[in-house]
């Protein structure tokens, strides 16, 4: 999907990221003392991943070749962080090509630490669901033989934070909003998006009308801003964090028109726009023993949720603009990790709440619940390591897990062998249900240096 004016938009983009590269690398040699030694350090990997799906014609559904390259610069109190990447994929066009990762100074003296540049931002204490982890939008590009922290993209800012004995301030302005990068129209996961057509429920005309896509137009200036802040207490008995951030929804919503006629359309446009939302939340790691307890809620304002499908055919059937409602969402997470020698077990129980949708008027249930573990076992002197991770839907019971084995054949190689499976619940209800096609077998090969 491109954007309108894309080519101008994606050079004022690239100018301001190599602005902050400069920077980067300006304040690395202005904090430094001319007597200061600079030491620098190379490291990266080279990886191949090739997924073949359970269906019958054996095609490939991933086929990715990648290198990272990672570059870190110590001088005084500075450090410079730089990572490049560069990926050749057989399935999917749009993966391939180069990025950037993270392009960073850190500077700090005492307490304070300032990092300016391009980088990753993580909080909360949810494994591998989305509640107070907002700063970073997610690559949806891809999905064999990626975690959802693999998955994270970083973005362009500016973070300031100061700590005290037991307390920490943490704050965020990314001056460049970046939306989540969603697949192109030859990538695999391009249906899970994007629908091919919108049934009308038996209409005058054609029941099932073909969608074309507009370009989505991302805000494109500093007065679009995110701001966030963090406040991190540390105890021996609890950690606490409480954050909000003010944004964007990385992944646009869809509004839909018809196109064509009158009498008959010739088909159905969605319009994707991005809004402005506001997420508050909290999240808490208390110690029992040997099990760690983990607690996180956040409330988001802001967001959008289809009507029922009911209502988006009566107003397009009307010729009206179909928008996606507006809706507050609260979440709630409650987990446990227990990590006896050699295992390591986590399992999760997860709310997702639209209070405001409670007596209807979204496609989506008001209410959502869920369940997740995750059990991994070392062996051979922790050469071998057996992992399972599933996550279960408990109102439409569909469901998501891998299962994986990695032998590291030295301390540089390691080979993986994995699954990813999806399953759709009740009469193919729920979102996983959508990837259905795409459960697959993977192969990984990994050289680190």
């Amino acid at each position: 999907m491109k954007c309108r004016s894309g080519g101008l938009f994606a050079i004022r983009v690239l100018l301001l990221r190599t602005a902050l590269l400069l920077c980067t690398v300006a304040l690395l040699l202005c904090a430094a003392p001319l007597s200061a030694q600079v030491k620098v350090e190379l490291h990266g990997s080279v990886e191949t991943l090739q997924a073949v799906p359970f269906s019958q014609d054996l095609r490939l559904t991933d086929s990715r070749n990648a290198f990272t390259g990672e570059i870190s610069a110590f001088a005084g109190e500075a450090v410079a962080f730089v990572s490049l990447s560069a990926e050749y994929n057989g399935v999917s066009p749009d993966r391939t090509g180069f990025a950037l990762g993270e392009a960073w100074l850190d500077w700090g003296a005492g307490g304070f630490s300032l990092r300016l540049g391009r980088q990753l931002v993580s909080w909360g204490v949810a494994d591998g669901l989305i509640l107070t982890d907002v700063v970073c939008p997610q690559n949806l590009t891809a999905y064999a033989g990626l975690d959802f922290a693999g998955s994270r993209l970083a973005v362009d800012g500016l973070k300031l934070r100061y700590s005290f004995p037991a307390l920490a301030i943490e704050a965020l302005w990314l001056p460049l909003f970046s939306p989540a990068r969603l697949p192109g129209e030859h990538n695999p996961l391009y249906a899970v998006f994007f629908p091919s057509s919108v049934d009308m429920g038996g209409a005058a005309w054609p029941a099932a009308l073909p969608v074309s896509i507009q370009d989505a137009a991302p805000p494109r200036t500093i007065a679009d801003g995110e701001y966030g802040l963090r406040v991190s207490w540390y105890s021996s008995g609890v950690d606490f964090s409480a954050m909000g951030f003010y944004g964007w929804n990385d992944i646009p919503f869809m509004g839909k028109e018809l196109i064509g006629g009158p009498p008959i359309p010739t088909g159905i446009e969605l319009l994707p726009e991005y809004e402005r939302t506001i997420t508050a939340g909290a999240d808490a790691s208390i110690p029992l023993g040997e099990i760690l307890l983990r607690l996180e809620t956040a409330w988001t304002g802001g967001g959008r949720y289809e009507r029922p499908a009911a209502d988006t055919a009566a107003a397009l059937l009307a010729r009206q603009r179909d928008e996606p409602v507006k809706q507050q969402r609260l979440q709630a997470l409650a987990g446990i990790d227990w990590n006896p020698s050699g295992w390591s077990l986590s399992a999760q129980y997860y709310e997702d709440l639209l209070p405001d949708a409670y007596s209807g008027g979204t496609e989506r249930p008001w209410r959502k619940n869920g369940a997740s573990l995750r059990v991994a076992r070392s062996f051979f002197r922790e050469t071998l390591t057996l992992s399972v991770w599933y996550y279960l839907d408990l109102f439409d019971f569909d469901s998501v897990g891998s299962v994986s084995a990695e032998y590291a054949l030295t301390d540089a190689v390691s080979l993986s062998l994995g699954s990813d499976f999806f399953t759709g619940g009740i009469d193919g209800r729920g979102s996983y249900g959508a990837y259905r096609d795409l459960s697959c077998i993977w192969l990984k090969g990994i050289f680190r240096f």
